[in-house]
C-alpha cells in the first residue's frame, strides 16, 4: 500500500491510540499463582500454504457453487498487502499477522495443508552431576491436511475449517499430540468484522524467526530433569491449542492497516477448569508490523472442595521491519507472572514466578528463493522462593540463539538447516548449590506446502 509521508504519519498515530485504548480495558489481578505451561503438546500449527503471489482478487475468481479445488494462493495473503520476504519466517508467520484467512470469497469447498520431516541432532551438558549428559538423533514429522467450507453472499460469509493431522515420531509421545489442529466455525463480513468458535490459534504477537520451531531440540534447548529452564514467553498461554480447551473470538477491521482480536478461552485443561482472555491489536503498514497484546486466564479444580489454582497473566509486544525483498527483521519483548495456590489453599512460592522474554531475528535473502536468518532470545524467571542463608529467590535463565539457511526448491519444497546453541543458569534455592547448562543442536527439515 501507498500513502504521502503525512498521511502516513497521522494514521500511524490514529493506530497507536487505538491500540493503547483497547488495551487499557483489561485489568490483570496483581498476584497470580503459576499453571502448567502453555501446552505445547497441541501447538504446532502448520504453516498456511505457499503460492506465488497474487494476481487477481479471489472476489474475481469465478468457482460454481461446491466446487472442490486447491486453496488459490490470493486466500492466504490477499493482495495488497506486503506479507514479507518471499518464502520467509515472516511470510509463512502462523495467522498471517490477523488477516482473515483463508480469504476465500465465494461458496465452495478449498483444501490445503502441508507436510514437514526433520532430522535432528543434540549434545546436552548438564552441570548437576546427578543427571545424565545426553547425545540425540530423532527423526520426527508432520502432515496437516486442511479442508474449509465456505459459503459467501456479497460481503457476508459463513465459513468452517478442519484440519487433520498425522505424526511421525515427535519430541513428545505420539498419544500426546494433537490429531486435530482447527476445527472451528465462523462468520461474519469480509475485511470488516468476525466472529469465531473452536479450536484455533491466537493471533502471534512474539516471532521467533527461521529457527525456534515448536517441538524441536533448539527450542527445548538446554534441558534438564530437575529444573527445567524456562520457555521462551511471548504473550503464550493463551495463544496455543491446548487439549480440552477452546476459544471465541471476535475480530475487527476498522480499516485495512489496524486489526483487533478479543478472544476468550474456555474448557478443561489436564484436569483444571480453565477460564481466560487475550486481546491483541495489530497495526500493519506492510513495510512495518506492530503487535501488542496481553492475556489473563485462571485455571481450578473441578472438585469444588480443593482450593488449587493457577492464575497467569502476561503482556508483550513485537515489531517487524520489512524492506522487500532483500531483509525483514525484528524485536520481541513479554513479561509473564503465574500464581500457584495449592490445593489447601495456601500460596506456592516454587510454582508462583515472575517470566520476562526479549529476543530479536533477522533473515536476509542472499539470492533468489535462498534465505539466511538468525535469532537471539534471553528469557528470565523467578519464583517466590525465598532462601533464609542468602536472602535470594529462586532464579533461572535461557539464553537462545540459532542460525538458518533456507532454500526454496522449485517454489514447492522448503529445505532448511537450523544450527542452535543455547545456555541456563539454574538457581533453585531448595537444593544445594546451582550449575550450568549448555546444548548444540542442528536440524534439516525437508517441507512442502499446498
Amino acid at each position: 500500500m501507498t500513502f504521502t509521508s503525512t498521511t502516513a504519519l497521522r494514521r500511524a498515530a490514529l493506530g497507536l491510540g487505538l491500540t493503547v485504548f483497547l488495551l487499557a480495558g483489561p485489568t490483570f489481578a496483581e498476584d497470580a499463582p503459576p499453571p502448567a505451561p502453555a501446552d505445547a503438546k497441541a501447538a504446532d500449527a502448520a504453516a498456511p500454504p505457499a503460492a506465488p503471489a497474487p494476481t487477481e482478487d479471489a472476489t474475481q475468481a469465478p468457482s460454481p457453487p461446491g466446487g472442490l479445488e486447491r486453496m488459490p494462493g490470493e486466500a492466504f495473503w490477499p493482495p495488497p498487502y506486503l506479507r514479507g520476504l518471499y518464502g520467509s519466517s515472516v511470510w509463512l508467520s502462523t495467522g498471517l499477522h490477523g488477516l482473515q484467512w483463508p480469504y476465500y470469497r465465494k461458496t465452495g469447498i478449498g483444501f490445503s495443508g502441508d507436510l514437514w520431516v526433520d532430522n535432528s541432532y543434540e549434545k546436552v551438558n548438564r552441570g548437576d552431576k546427578t543427571e545424565q549428559n545426553v547425545k540425540a538423533w530423532i527423526q520426527q514429522g508432520r502432515f496437516v491436511l486442511r479442508v474449509t467450507p465456505t459459503y459467501t453472499h456479497g460481503d457476508w460469509f459463513a465459513q468452517v475449517q478442519a484440519e487433520l493431522v498425522a505424526n511421525k515420531d515427535q519430541t513428545l509421545k505420539q498419544p500426546d499430540v494433537a490429531d486435530t489442529d482447527d476445527l472451528w466455525i465462523r462468520g461474519g463480513q469480509w475485511n470488516k468484522w468476525d466472529i469465531q468458535m473452536g479450536r484455533f490459534q491466537g493471533w502471534e504477537v512474539y516471532h521467533l524467526g527461521m529457527g525456534l520451531d515448536l517441538n524441536t531440540f533448539e527450542r527445548q534447548g538446554a534441558t534438564d530433569t530437575n529444573n527445567p529452564p524456562p520457555d521462551i514467553y511471548g504473550v503464550t498461554y493463551g495463544y496455543y491449542r491446548p487439549s480440552g480447551v477452546g476459544n471465541v473470538a471476535f475480530h475487527l477491521y476498522p480499516t485495512s492497516w489496524l486489526r483487533f482480536e478479543l478472544l476468550g478461552q474456555l474448557g478443561n485443561e489436564q484436569g483444571r477448569n480453565t477460564l481466560g482472555g487475550r486481546p491483541v491489536a495489530i497495526l500493519d503498514f506492510g513495510w512495518l508490523k506492530f503487535k501488542v497484546g496481553g492475556e489473563y486466564r485462571k485455571l481450578t479444580q473441578v472438585d469444588p472442595n480443593l482450593k488449587e489454582s493457577f492464575v497467569q497473566r502476561g503482556f508483550g509486544a513485537g515489531v517487524i521491519f520489512i524492506f522487500n525483498p532483500i531483509v525483514e527483521f525484528g524485536v520481541n519483548g513479554a513479561i509473564g507472572l503465574v500464581d500457584h495456590t495449592d490445593p489447601r489453599g495456601d500460596n506456592d512460592p516454587t510454582g508462583s514466578y515472575t517470566v520476562t522474554s526479549v529476543g530479536g531475528f533477522a533473515n536476509v535473502r542472499i539470492v533468489e528463493d535462498l534465505l539466511v536468518g538468525g535469532g537471539f532470545n534471553f528469557t528470565g524467571k523467578e519464583d517466590l522462593h525465598l532462601d533464609m542463608t542468602t536472602g535470594k529467590y529462586g532464579e533461572f535463565t535461557h539464553k537462545q540463539g540459532f542460525g538458518a539457511l533456507q532454500y526454496y526448491l522449485y517454489k514447492q519444497v522448503f529445505i532448511k538447516l537450523v544450527v542452535a546453541y543455547s545456555t541456563a543458569h539454574l538457581a533453585p534455592t531448595f537444593s544445594n548449590g546451582e550449575y550450568d547448562n549448555s546444548a548444540i543442536s542442528a536440524r534439516l527439515r525437508l517441507q512442502f506446502l499446498f
